[in-house]
């Protein structure tokens, strides 16, 4: 899962912050990754022929 993925980076970043406000802090981050996830897997992904079309 994407949350998984990036589990070690938000620790690292959520220790630059108060120590009260980690947990609030790191579940905030979690519901923005969530949430943009979920806008891009929405999204229409071209196939490889409309890709090269774009290019051109």
């Amino acid at each position: 899962m994407i949350l998984e993925s990036l589990e070690l980076k938000i620790r690292k970043h959520v220790k630059e912050t108060v120590l009260d406000e980690r947990d609030d802090l790191a579940q905030e981050l979690k519901i923005k990754i969530i949430e943009k996830a979920d806008i891009m897997l929405d999204e229409d992904v071209p196939g490889f022929i409309e890709f090269v079309k774009a290019l051109t």
